[in-house]
């Protein structure tokens, strides 16, 4: 069963969206530049200046210019040209289109993976420049379902005329992307177990979600422009970033965006580059060393400690009136980071490195193993078949459409011998005949390391319960070893424990 919850008032959050735009200076010969564009390209190629691979560099660069175009005449004043030349340079500064990640095989090959991943789907989106047609924008797709590379490679374009108020790709409509993407990847819609699919950049930025209000005119010519300046573009059925495995082993190296300067220390506000390395496929587990500091995980420890107690355990329906010490002998305590202005750039920071919002997770929790004590295997996911006589619970996940999605486990020390990690069902394994939930013997063991921190999700890139991220805590055998360690639950849904401040 997971571990208790901490019990709080629950109040209504929301999804960060990314809005995008580009300034553009106003196009009045729009065919003589294409022109131009079309004759430079023929020189280049006769001087063996452009080979394909900088010829499609050399297209997005082009294609960039006309994301955000305006309707204008040859007749346009200078002060007509001048003030919407400021309008657009003061949109501009507001709003920041996300990278391009063109879909080369050394990009692809950062996602795509050996074996379908179910609800996860990876799509190639591409701007094409049209010399023939002034007025028209097609936008070109090819799809890999559940991240796999398919056996038949078939593409899909959508073609949409330029309006008054925009010619460039914003004149596509986004329900009419939204309605190929349904079809062509199979994606569900939002249901009483399923959270609203979601689109997001290779590196886990939101761009938009399957309920999204999405306005004709400025807000589609975001979302379009953001879809197309990204280039490669992730689909999540479950609505919700992981960080995509690919194969164990493989390692990612990432930027934390700058954490809140809640402790006046210029050092926790730089952007910090980390490694994530994949332990595990199945289940997905992933490891980032030296996420915290030596002195945060002290102070952590050191702020816990009075308030230590002996764990309990939120009890299935079979298995009302047993002691939690029956599966767990650990110490812990629920510690909020509002007062504390290092737990607080440690929660923005762990919101960066899961791409989910900070009001998604619950509050911390400080754990303590001595001599001997341990977590038997359990999961952390609430199944709502186990809690039908416990309204609280039920109400709390809504009958199974929100729950546990990911766990950031943070270990505070190191040890030496004994209190790893445990997950069973490795390597989609099945667990051996007679199998007891304190073993220990047999699955990935994670060992404890000071300052490192691993995420392992329970539920899947669908939104459904990951039967196999059962995990354990093995019981510290070193005599003067202490095991401490923290986590942060974070849910598929923002739940009102912490706030977006």
């Amino acid at each position: 069963m997971p571990p208790k919850k901490e019990a709080t008032k629950t109040k209504n959050g929301g999804l960060s969206k990314l809005s995008a735009t580009v300034s553009a200076s106003p196009q009045t010969h729009k065919s003589t530049n294409s022109l131009h564009i079309f004759v430079a390209i023929i020189s280049f190629f006769a001087l063996g200046v452009l080979s394909p691979p900088s010829l499609h560099a050399f297209r997005h660069a082009a294609t960039q210019l006309d994301f955000l175009s305006s309707s204008s005449s040859s007749s346009a004043s200078a002060d007509d040209v001048k003030e919407e030349a400021q309008s657009s340079s003061s949109s501009a500064t507001s709003l920041q289109l996300p990278p391009h990640t063109p879909c080369t095989s050394s990009n692809l090959g950062n996602y795509i993976h050996d074996t379908p991943v179910p609800g996860l789907h990876i799509v190639c989106i591409e701007s094409l420049l049209d010399f023939d047609a002034d007025d028209s924008n097609t936008l070109r797709f090819a799809f890999f379902q559940n991240a796999i590379r398919p056996k038949l490679y078939q593409r899909k374009k959508i073609t949409a005329r330029g309006t008054k108020h925009d010619n460039g790709v914003g004149s596509i409509d986004w329900n009419e992307v939204k309605h190929l993407m349904v079809n062509e990847l199979r994606l569900m819609p939002e249901g009483p177990r399923q959270q609203p699919w979601a689109v997001f950049t290779p590196l886990g930025e939101r761009i938009v979600g399957e309920n999204d209000v999405v306005s004709t005119g400025e807000s589609n010519a975001q979302i379009l422009q953001a879809l197309v300046s990204s280039g490669m573009v992730l689909v999540f059925q479950g609505g919700n970033w992981r960080w995509p495995g690919v194969r164990e082993g493989f390692q990612r190296n990432i930027e934390l965006s700058p954490t809140l300067d809640f402790t006046n220390d210029s050092t926790t506000t730089a952007k910090r580059n980390i490694t994530i390395e994949t332990l595990s496929m199945t289940p997905l587990v992933v490891s980032i060393k030296g996420f915290l500091t030596d002195q945060e995980c002290d102070h952590i420890a050191e702020l816990a400690g009075p308030h230590m107690q002996y764990s309990g355990v939120s009890l299935k329906d079979a298995d009302k009136g047993k002691a939690a010490s029956n599966w767990r002998t650990s110490q812990s305590a629920f510690i909020h980071s509002d007062a504390d202005p290092i737990l607080k750039a440690i929660d923005h920071r762990t919101a960066s490195l899961t791409r989910i919002p900070k009001a998604h997770q619950e509050v911390l929790q400080v754990l303590r193993y001595g001599t001997s004590e341990k977590y038997d295997a359990h999961h952390d996911y609430f199944d709502p078949k186990d809690y039908q006589s416990d309204k609280n619970t039920m109400n709390l996940i809504e009958n199974g459409k929100k729950n546990r999605f990911a766990t950031v486990f943070w270990y505070l020390t190191t040890v030496k011998e004994g209190g790893e990690t445990i997950f069973p069902h490795y390597g989609n394994k099945p667990l051996p005949r007679g199998y007891v939930h304190s073993d220990c013997t047999s699955g990935l063991k994670v060992k404890p390391q000071k300052g490192k921190v691993i995420i392992f999700y329970s539920l899947d890139a669908r939104g459904q319960m990951d039967t196999l991220s059962l995990h354990g805590a093995c019981p510290v055998i070193g005599e003067d070893d202490i095991k401490w360690a923290a986590n942060k639950w974070i849910w598929s849904a923002p739940m009102g424990f912490t706030s977006d401040d």
